[in-house]
């Protein structure tokens, strides 16, 4: 949405079509700080930017790379999903396990099944 409307500002600037309300509106846009991110978002955030550095060895691409890294299951709130899982590999359901979902760590007692 943001790149759509840039374009559409883009178009109005060159056709002299911008009015200052709109510009100010968009100047006092980009000053409000970003809105506050959850640890389940945090840790989304930074295994996102792990697999996007991460270098392709070959034609298959990182993919035995991603195996190792846990990607974070996290709500429409931000908060991490009851259930938390490993990928699938070779056709096997990778592991889940239940956790707090203000933190994300492990409930003491839950037992880590393949699954549901």
């Amino acid at each position: 949405l943001a790149v759509i409307r840039e374009k559409v500002i883009g178009q109005h600037r060159q056709l002299g079509k911008v009015n200052m309300r709109h510009h100010i509106h968009e100047d006092t846009k980009k000053l409000r700080p970003p809105p506050t991110r959850t640890p389940c978002q945090q840790e989304l955030d930074q295994v996102l930017e792990r697999i996007s550095t991460m270098r392709l060895p070959d034609e298959r691409g990182p993919l035995e790379h991603l195996y190792s890294l846990h990607i974070p299951n996290c709500d429409k709130q931000g908060l991490y999903n009851l259930k938390q899982c490993k990928m699938s590999l070779n056709g096997q359901r990778g592991e889940c396990w239940c956790v707090n979902p203000h933190t994300g760590k492990l409930i003491q007692g839950a037992p880590t099944i393949r699954g549901d």
